[in-house]
């Protein structure tokens, strides 16, 4: 039983395995065989053709009683791996009607067109970010489950770009190790945009900017930012990662007077910041956008495909076959010839 044991881990090594290992100790029966035969044909000379129609036989018995237990090989299915994270500005700027109705309607305007332009292959998440940033959605090819978490998004006080850039990358790559909780307690503590970020890619992580093709970021917002980690050292961590920062800009140059806790002020569309930000990662800039630009956008994100689902599939019939085939080609061989099998 040992024996068998150890045969089943080298068919393991293999890349082959049975459902029903413990029913290989029948090849066993191979070896009584052989015995049984060279025992009753000891007195009869051994020749080349006795020998090549006895391994047929013989090979093809053990492939019969393979068969019995079942044998399966592990294939690796591919899978698409196309993500798309929406980082969506809902700041109390984006209350601003200098594009109609408003900033944020433009906004959410432009997310429900990328769902409804977009094949469903791609997953898309939504990250909403004001003095915080909150993962809404991960990605997903849900997008009833999207447009509803749209419809419910709200705004609130404070603008922080970065915070959004880091939640929305961390979410993206979740096996870069990205310190997102560093990070942020990091931009509590200094105020100086010149600082190092808290937490940088190691140096084995660094790939060139815009080359990992099977994600990419979109950033909908009218470039306030005032709060939490600067934007430009995240959208750098986004570049050193390999991931594109599409970046669309809502609002106007002129901008609008917007009033908040009883105090007006002029609000303005910062088109250097978001310009700053894809030219650094290698995206797009778009001032508003219409469906040509999205298509554009989708297809700067390569279908990627992964080889990571294991499907067992099995394949007893094969060593039936084989093993019926062999069997019958060296008694046909032995019939023909000698006019007997053994």
């Amino acid at each position: 039983m040992h024996e068998m044991t150890a045969l089943a881990r080298w068919w393991q090594e293999a890349g082959i395995q049975f459902i029903w290992p413990s029913l290989l100790w029948l090849l066993g029966l191979v070896i009584l065989s052989l015995v049984v035969y060279r025992i009753a044909r000891r007195r009869q000379p051994a020749s080349f053709f006795g020998f090549v129609t006895g391994s047929l036989m013989v090979v093809g018995l053990a492939a019969l009683l393979m068969a019995i237990a079942r044998p399966q090989i592990s294939l690796s299915l591919p899978e698409r791996a196309d993500r798309l994270m929406v980082v969506l500005d809902i700041s109390g700027s984006m209350r601003a009607d200098d594009t109609e109705p408003s900033r944020i309607d433009a906004a959410k305007s432009h997310v429900l067109q990328l769902l409804n332009e977009q094949p469903e292959s791609l997953q898309v998440g939504l990250v909403t970010t004001a003095a915080t940033a909150t993962l809404i959605q991960a990605p997903t090819n849900d997008r009833d489950a999207l447009r509803e978490a749209l419809k419910n998004t709200s705004l609130q006080t404070g603008s922080a770009l970065g915070s959004g850039l880091l939640v929305g990358l961390s979410e993206l790559l979740p096996d870069a190790g990205i310190d997102v909780q560093g990070l942020l307690n990091a931009s509590l503590e200094t105020q100086n945009d010149e600082a190092e970020p808290a937490w940088q890619p190691d140096t084995e992580q660094v790939v060139p900017p815009g080359s990992n093709r099977s994600v990419a970021m979109v950033l909908i917002s009218d470039g306030e930012s005032n709060l939490g980690p600067n934007a430009m050292a995240m959208a750098e961590i986004a570049a050193d990662l390999g991931v594109r920062v599409h970046t669309i800009g809502v609002g106007t140059s002129r901008g609008a007077v917007v009033k908040a806790e009883g105090i007006s002020q002029r609000v303005r569309l910062d088109a250097a910041l978001l310009g700053d930000i894809s030219a650094l990662t290698i995206g797009s800039f778009y001032q508003g956008v219409d469906p040509q630009d999205w298509q554009s956008i989708y297809e700067a994100i390569d279908a990627s495909i992964q080889f990571n689902k294991q499907q067992p599939m099995e394949f007893s019939a094969v060593f039936l076959g084989v093993g019926l085939l062999l069997i019958l080609l060296g008694m046909g061989a032995r019939l023909f010839r000698q006019g007997r099998i053994v």
